[in-house]
């Protein structure tokens, strides 16, 4: 999948871009819109990369930036390290570099390098949450989020958003879930694509069901995918988690 946004990605790769805003949940701090970037890494660059990457948050706090940002990492597929970011605005997309970081401007430069010298490839998406179709209760960092994302079928698209709005976010409420955020992607991707993320504290978390699963039951979750399957063109599973070394985020409240 090819980055649609390259050339803001490159102003300042591992720029961690965000308004500094008010938000209902720490996982979705800072607004509606939200910038994902996959870095997938040289394996043997690994080291390098978390030690720049520090590097580059010490540089911030120092400069006492408010361009906050989240650091997770796949525990499925190829070892990726994703930033997520959140703007209130579209506006907020053309900011420039944040004005407090003018006086450390080489320095955070020449760690962007080191950074940029370890990965392999990125790619970025930008996606809006659904406040309609989320549940954002969560205020903590989930220790791990299960990300399903999901092509559907051009025609059937309305008809599946329908169907989360009836079926799933009911089920995702009964199952006790504190955080269910649903996302449609506007640029990187298909925009027939949709992410739905859930927060958990661990793998044992599966054990017996979970969430939506949980709250229907063996036989309510294969009728509720019975219902899914002839919307959408595929759907696939993730895990990622949370690096809070890795992460640049605001100070806790006191």
């Amino acid at each position: 999948m090819e980055l649609n946004l390259k050339r803001i990605v490159c102003q300042c790769v591992f720029a961690l871009t965000v308004a500094a805003a008010l938000a209902t949940s720490a996982f979705a701090q800072q607004g509606r819109i939200q910038s994902v970037t996959f870095y997938t890494i040289k394996p043997d660059r690994v080291g390098d990369f978390q030690a720049a990457v520090k590097e580059y948050n010490a540089a911030y706090a120092k400069a006492g930036s408010t361009h906050y940002g989240s650091v997770w990492l796949s525990l499925t597929g190829p070892r990726t390290y994703v930033v997520a970011s959140y703007y209130e605005k579209w506006a907020d997309l053309d900011a420039g570099p944040d004005p407090k970081l003018k006086d450390a401007a080489a320095d955070v430069a020449r760690i962007n390098a080191r950074i940029m010298a370890c990965v392999d490839s990125y790619r970025r998406i930008i996606a809006e949450i659904q406040p309609d179709l989320s549940i954002e209760q969560s205020t903590e960092m989930p220790k791990m989020i299960r990300v399903l994302t999901t092509e559907v079928r051009p025609e059937k698209y309305r008809e599946y958003l329908a169907l989360v709005k009836s079926d799933i976010l009911p089920a995702a409420q009964k199952g006790g879930l504190k955080l269910y955020e649903f996302s449609e992607t506007i640029y990187g991707a298909p925009n027939t694509e949709v992410t739905s993320i859930v927060g958990m504290d661990n793998w044992a978390a599966l054990d017996g069901g979970y969430g939506v699963e949980k709250a229907l039951g063996k036989e309510g979750y294969e009728a509720l995918r019975a219902k899914i399957r002839p919307l959408i063109v595929h759907s696939e599973y993730d895990e990622y988690r949370f690096q809070p070394e890795l992460s640049y985020l605001a100070p806790a409240a006191k």
